[in-house]
């Protein structure tokens, strides 16, 4: 078989296992049932009876976060809207890798022959690294980091188009409309979070820096001032926010060595995972693919082109120390992101060696095949999960019904897949509390009788397997 053939296999066999791992990745995030405070939200939107009356209740007694409660609001609207919501996760996730390689490569992703392999290997590696999937785009409410790392990118893809025409000599042409836009779009991602206002600072920074090397700072568009402006107040808008400062007076701060140890634990951990799961491997081997895909650019290059991303990934870690006893591995998904646009930037694309030709080649199919197992499992473990939460409310359903006060329900059995969240037993426990509250009964516990089903005991795939 001539390499004409070999390549039009590899590239046939590439678009099936991608689009298999696609549609599998979708189901699975379909099957996660809602949990947590997504059930919270959906009773606080129909409490409060409206969009603006929810997010003005949130920002005066939980936090600034506009953007989030936008969100939040928007798919617990009605299950239709919570459903369209969860379909668009991973297409979204796909656009949030394609601005990532965009950025690594001021290239957009070219899915023809040869170069679809590269942007596969980033896109499956981008996924397989990202930590506490479960957590961020799978969960409904914790999916909100993707959407906030989405639009950080779609607002750094702008700025660094521009950026690119100023390098290059050419003219920028921006009406009103688009000025109108970008304020609104950036007020919205200011409002977002600290750690996309430290990373995105950064960023803007270093380019900046960069314009002013080359003495072309003066060619920088009004519309980027604009933009900029509206950034930042979103992010006033975000600090100044009542609820903030309710939390806060709860909170008691750890001492100041305290604060320092457990930050740098924090950092030591961020990109191996927390310390759990597999810790890091998949980024670790990821960024070693990577890098092995080309040859590294010039030092003049890294700088102009890399460095920029690490400190954006660093700089998303930073505001972490000022709630270092709330940090968790779901913390570090833009700095995730950030290091491996970095990395990606670090080398140039190579067609025609052997080692390109085995990458571009092999590791496509290999990545989605992983993702498919991924997938697959999640799927698999998402599924028995909905099936317990269900049979939970229908038991505090009938219990209601019998005019029941003290309300037993099972623990979830269900061992968790890496696109599952769910929570603790304890943190269970207190959501079952509000729960009672919301349903107007004395309690509603755990079964912890003798012979009771206990946590993570049922392994979803050997459940399947019998089911069958």
């Amino acid at each position: 078989m001539n390499t004409i053939k070999l390549n039009k296999l590899f590239n046939g066999m590439t678009v099936l296992l991608a689009s298999i791992a696609f549609l599998l990745s979708i189901f699975s995030v379909m099957q996660h049932p809602l949990i947590g405070d997504d059930m919270h939200f959906l009773w606080d939107l129909s409490d409060h009876g409206s969009f603006f009356v929810f997010i003005a209740h949130y920002y005066n007694n939980w936090g600034g976060n506009i953007f989030h409660t936008i969100i939040w609001s928007g798919f617990s609207y009605s299950p239709m809207a919570l459903y369209l919501y969860k379909l668009t996760l991973v297409p979204m996730f796909v656009a949030m890798a394609a601005l990532a390689y965009y950025l690594a490569t001021n290239t957009l992703p070219d899915i023809r022959k040869r170069a679809l392999g590269d942007f596969v290997i980033f896109t499956t590696i981008l996924w397989l690294a990202i930590p506490e999937i479960g957590q961020t785009i799978a969960w409904a409410t914790g999916s909100v980091y993707l959407y906030m790392t989405l639009c950080a990118l779609i607002f750094l893809s702008i700025i660094n188009y521009g950026r690119q025409k100023i390098l290059l000599g050419k003219n920028l042409n921006h009406g009103l409309a688009s000025g109108i836009f970008m304020f609104i779009f950036s007020f919205f991602l200011g409002t977002s979070s600290i750690q996309i206002f430290c990373s995105i600072s950064f960023i803007i920074l270093y380019w900046f820096w960069g314009l002013q090397k080359e003495s072309l700072l003066k060619r920088v568009p009004f519309i980027f001032y604009v933009s900029l402006a509206g950034f930042l107040l979103g992010f006033l808008v975000l600090t100044i926010a009542p609820g903030n400062y309710e939390r806060l007076a709860t909170y008691e701060a750890p001492d100041f060595i305290s604060r320092l140890l457990k930050y740098f634990m924090y950092l030591a951990g961020a990109y191996f995972s927390g310390g759990s799961g597999n810790l890091g491997a998949s980024l670790v081997l990821g960024s070693l693919i990577i890098m092995l895909s080309g040859s590294f650019k010039t030092v003049n290059l890294i700088k102009q082109d890399s460095i920029v991303w690490f400190g954006a990934s660093l700089s998303s870690l930073a505001p972490m120390i000022l709630a270092v006893d709330f940090t968790s591995s779901r913390t570090t998904f833009m700095a995730t992101v950030f290091l491996l646009i970095g990395i990606k930037s670090l080398v140039k694309k190579e067609h025609g060696t052997s080692a390109s030709y085995i990458l571009i080649s092999y590791v496509p199919i290999l990545c989605c095949l992983l993702v498919i197992v991924d997938s697959f499992v999640g799927w698999a473990s998402n599924r028995s999960l909905a099936g317990e939460v269900e049979n939970r409310m229908q038991i505090i359903e009938l219990s209601i019904q019998a005019n029941e006060q003290e309300i037993i329900v099972p623990y979830f059995t269900t061992i968790p897949s890496r696109q599952t969240f769910m929570l603790k037993p304890n943190h269970d426990q207190e959501y079952l509390d509000i729960m009672a509250k919301h349903f107007e009964v004395t309690s509603i516990r755990h079964d912890n009788s003798e012979g009771a089903p206990k946590p993570n005991t049922l392994h979803p795939l050997k459940a399947l397997r019998e089911s069958l």
